[in-house]
């Protein structure tokens, strides 16, 4: 497991998996939502986003927690190896 992505319904916990996942196998985190919010609760721009994503995808090893199914889920979703729902 070097590329894994943590998705499901909001409110159900993926944050937190991630976190225990991440004590366990030594992965960075990266949180969809902290590249979507900015720290004053506006959102980037969309181009500004999915141009974030497309570079932290680039890494060797993440887990990447969070949905955003328009946030190039289909390329997300064939570059990792694990997936937890």
């Amino acid at each position: 497991m070097k590329k894994i992505l943590v998705i499901g319904s909001p409110g159900a916990g993926k944050s937190t998996f991630s976190r225990r996942l991440q004590k366990k196998i030594n992965l960075p985190i990266i949180y969809l939502d902290q590249l979507f919010w900015r720290s004053d609760k506006t959102t980037v721009s969309k181009e500004e986003f999915l141009s974030q994503v497309k570079l932290k995808m680039q890494a060797d090893a993440w887990i990447m927690d969070g949905n955003y199914s328009d946030s190039l889920f289909n390329e997300r979703l064939n570059a990792c190896n694990t997936v937890f729902f």
